[in-house]
């Protein structure tokens, strides 16, 4: 059984990866195999959007590191993520990550795995956001987040002085190993409101009525019950998530797939009245 730990901060030896590293510590206390990446030690180039790799069902053909990266979360029984939360949300890399999974989301090799996020960070109220990449990385990976944590601490290796966050980090990775070995991987962290994604980020909806978890689709009405805001979600919508097997699949069956024939149809007359903009604005 493999676990592996991935550190979204630049900085080396920093809050996250001792969290991270506390993990992975609780994950070999199970008896696994652990290994970390510190994600900003390889480049990963922006998505370019030319996607051969979806429509030619190969591997990204960009010279960077993210087919390394995949294929070691492919190899690995769970995934420790840790990132810290800066402005409202989560840290670069993670974003790039997101975009470059579309080129595997369709063909997994970790759904259903179990994953775990931690995110430290240093002001109160400003963390929002701050699961919502590892969420969408997660879910485009197929993956289950069977527990979510965020981390108060500030300076630089402050959390040393937290035991009771060090203990956290590390029950996190035990649980990890464990659900990777029983392959059980309900979600043990505190409840959100969506009940796929556990967050707590909604849209309103035109109508004014009805709400929307952004990240999984789902719809849902508010309600109010003894003084508490409840969201009845529709039963058929929670089984029907946009990150579903199924969903995925049709999505890039009859949504994305079909765009090739289109643009092969469209690409001289595209070309030809595309060049009114290749020299625009001339520069000075």
């Amino acid at each position: 059984m493999k676990i592996l730990g991935l550190n979204g901060s630049e900085r080396k030896l920093g809050n996250t990866e001792i969290l991270v590293k506390e993990a992975l510590m609780g994950a070999e206390e199970e008896g696994a195999q652990v290994e970390m990446l510190r994600l900003t030690d390889y480049k990963v180039f922006p998505c370019d959007g030319l996607a051969p790799c979806v429509f030619g069902n190969k591997r990204c053909n960009l010279e960077d590191d993210f087919n390394f990266i995949v294929d070691k979360i492919f190899e690995s029984d769970g995934v420790v993520l840790g990132t810290p939360c800066y402005i409202l949300e989560s840290t670069a890399i993670i974003k790039q990550l997101i975009d470059r999974v579309f080129s595997v989301n369709y063909r997994s090799g970790a759904r259903g795995k179990p994953a775990t996020v931690i995110v430290p960070y240093a002001t109160r109220g400003w963390t929002p956001y701050a699961f919502l990449q590892p969420n969408i990385l997660f879910l485009m990976l197929g993956m289950e987040v069977i527990d979510r944590a965020l981390v108060h601490t500030q300076a630089m290796n402050e959390v040393v002085l937290y035991d009771r966050a060090l203990a956290r980090a590390r029950q996190m990775g035990r649980d990890v190993a464990k659900a990777a070995k029983a392959g059980d991987t309900f979600y043990r962290g505190e409840p959100g409101i969506c009940p796929i994604c556990q967050d707590r980020v909604l849209r309103i909806l035109r109508d004014d009525k009805t709400v929307e978890c952004g990240v999984c689709g789902i719809r849902g009405k508010i309600t109010v019950e003894k003084g508490k805001i409840k969201v009845r979600f529709d039963k058929d919508g929670i089984s029907n998530h946009r990150f579903t097997q199924e969903n995925i699949y049709r999505h890039f069956t009859y949504h994305i797939k079909p765009s090739r024939d289109y643009f092969n149809r469209t690409r001289e007359t595209t070309k030809a009245k595309r060049e009114r903009y290749r020299e625009y604005p001339k520069s000075a």
